[in-house]
């Protein structure tokens, strides 16, 4: 049990980092691509402040649950509230942070679900 709290803590924290790290890239991406961001001020950044927060705080979550049917539903329902919060103003970004928020949840649960496996055997 605790060897799968102390995996289930290190995968999820290291999918925190890359979801900052692959945000930036994106952004980074887009403004080399298409120049600068269309939205101007603070309620963008601001935004996806929250959307991390809401991120970090499921995968804590997700780190903290059994083995089960509640972590994919989980990664779905974090998927979708990223879609719906951000989709009537950012239709772009919508489509990025979910799937990178919703796909980074299930790989990080799918990670330490193999790693704890592999400490086990």
């Amino acid at each position: 049990m605790k060897n799968r709290l102390m995996v289930g803590l290190g995968a999820h924290a290291l999918g925190c980092l890359l979801f900052i790290v692959l945000s930036w890239l994106g952004f980074y991406l887009y403004t080399q691509l298409f120049g600068s961001l269309g939205s101007r001020g603070v309620t963008g950044g601001l935004a996806l402040l929250l959307v991390f927060y809401v991120y970090a705080g499921t995968n804590l979550l997700l780190a903290l649950l059994p083995p089960g049917r509640w972590k994919p539903v989980l990664c779905g329902l974090l998927g979708a509230a990223v879609l719906a919060y951000l989709l009537p103003q950012h239709p772009l970004r919508a489509i990025y942070f979910s799937v990178l928020a919703g796909g980074l949840s299930w790989l990080a649960v799918l990670a330490s679900a193999r790693l704890s496996g592999y400490l086990r055997g």
